[in-house]
């Protein structure tokens, strides 16, 4: 799919969102147990903190339509029991449902790559719905390997 991947403006709100709410959407298919999607989910005020705090690169296709968002955060981890490092993270990565495997997230994980790498960032990191199979997939391919696994026991309320 030919598209253009530029840093997300204020004007792009309404595209962003629709992209977060299909994402949250499908967490919650996968996970109903866990995941809701309140009534102000991803209101305004949260873009726009989120523009203000981290960064976000969209991709657009020919219309101006947003297909496809990224956004992260750049951190320096330092802690007396690590060698530091920097570390940029990606909070989230969404692509329309209309435009999966057609290559968009392919090509915002190669910005984010090509954006780590002019910074002189020593690794890119985030976490992934262990049922997201797609994402697992698109994230292998790119050379992601798990870091850490988190895992949980969900008590019985019953007994």
């Amino acid at each position: 799919m030919d598209i253009i991947i530029r840093p997300a403006v204020k004007a792009d709100y309404e595209g962003v969102k629709k992209l977060m709410v299909q994402s949250w959407q499908h967490h919650i298919k996968l996970r109903p147990d866990t995941y809701i999607l309140p009534e102000d989910f991803f209101d305004e005020k949260v873009y726009d903190q989120l523009l203000a705090e981290a960064q976000r690169l969209v991709a657009v296709d020919q219309n101006g339509n947003v297909v496809g968002a990224v956004s992260y955060s750049i951190t320096q981890m330092k802690s007396n029991s690590i060698i530091p490092f920097s570390c940029l993270w990606i909070a989230d990565l969404a692509v329309d449902e209309n435009c999966r495997r057609m290559g968009v997230a392919g090509q915002l994980m190669e910005a984010i790559k090509a954006t780590a790498r002019e910074e002189g960032i020593d690794r890119i990191q985030l976490n992934v719905n262990a049922l997201n199979s797609g994402a697992i997939s698109l994230y292998e391919k790119q050379g992601f390997v798990p870091e850490m696994v988190k895992m949980e026991y969900i008590l019985d309320k019953e007994g």
